[in-house]
């Protein structure tokens, strides 16, 4: 149990890349503080996680909300005993493309792809410099690395998360008090969120199909396959990891056609 004496956050756990990720977390042997706006799917989670036999409780949190990131720091303090990892994973997607996106749509996404990060960030760097440092997991995307004519606010916000993560990173303050900040650069996953898109089109198995094609293996990814790339960034096998990406895209992102 590798991860046995932690205890953190998770956002957006109450499905998708979150789920998994809160689950993972768990089995490896740490306590998952899981947060969403979504309660039932949240209370889904915490369910999933203790009759795997892990720690799990569950919080609503709005990750816009200052507040709402302290509230979920410290359940995990006294629920736990500590706070020492943290998983900003919270997001949301708008497809539009950029003439057609209204201002409030657009600071809707950054609310919450861009400022939820940045608070879940800044929260959690302030309660790891009062306690000896912990590990900070930014969900970004493969669109952090490139663009999509038709996610233009979910590709601005993306691209904005690794350029924190970055600058999280490299402050020598944060670093030598033992606290590391790295994100990962998913592709298209097995989600609720793209399993609606899918249904949302004239033909779900053409869309499937489209869009897997652009993969070398021809599929995209198991939320659980980056899952254990978080539980990787959390533990200690991963110390002199800082300030970094690791791409979990299936090849997608190395090739050109």
């Amino acid at each position: 149990m590798e991860l046995d004496g932690r205890f953190g956050v998770v956002t957006g756990a109450a499905q998708g890349l979150g789920r998994e990720s809160a689950l993972a977390l768990a089995a490896a042997g740490a306590a998952v503080v899981c947060v969403d706006v979504n309660v039932s799917g949240t209370d889904e989670t915490v369910d999933l996680v203790r009759a795997a036999g892990g720690k799990a409780v569950g919080l609503k949190v709005d990750v816009s909300k200052i507040a709402d990131i302290d509230a979920a720091i410290d359940l995990s303090r006294s629920e736990f005993g500590g706070f020492n990892f943290i998983h900003n994973n919270a997001g949301i997607q708008l497809e539009k493309p950029l003439h057609e996106t209204s201002s409030e749509e657009w600071q809707r996404v950054l609310d919450i792809n861009l400022t939820g990060v940045f608070n879940g960030c800044r929260q959690a760097v302030l309660a790891m410099l009062e306690t000896g440092g912990g590990s900070i997991v930014n969900t970004a995307s493969a669109l952090s690395l490139s663009a999509d004519p038709y996610l233009s606010a979910y590709t601005a916000s993306k691209h904005g998360v690794l350029g924190l993560t970055r600058a999280i990173g490299v402050d020598p303050t944060y670093a030598q008090a033992g606290i590391r900040c790295n994100c990962i650069c998913p592709g298209d996953m097995a989600t609720p969120m793209i399993l609606q898109y899918w249904d949302s089109t004239p033909d779900p198995a053409a869309a499937k199909a489209e869009m897997e094609s652009h993969y070398p293996a021809r599929r995209i990814g198991n939320p659980a396959e980056v899952a254990n790339v978080v539980v990787f960034l959390v533990s200690d096998r991963s110390s002199y990891f800082n300030a970094s990406h690791l791409i979990v895209d299936g090849g997608l992102l190395a090739q050109v056609y």
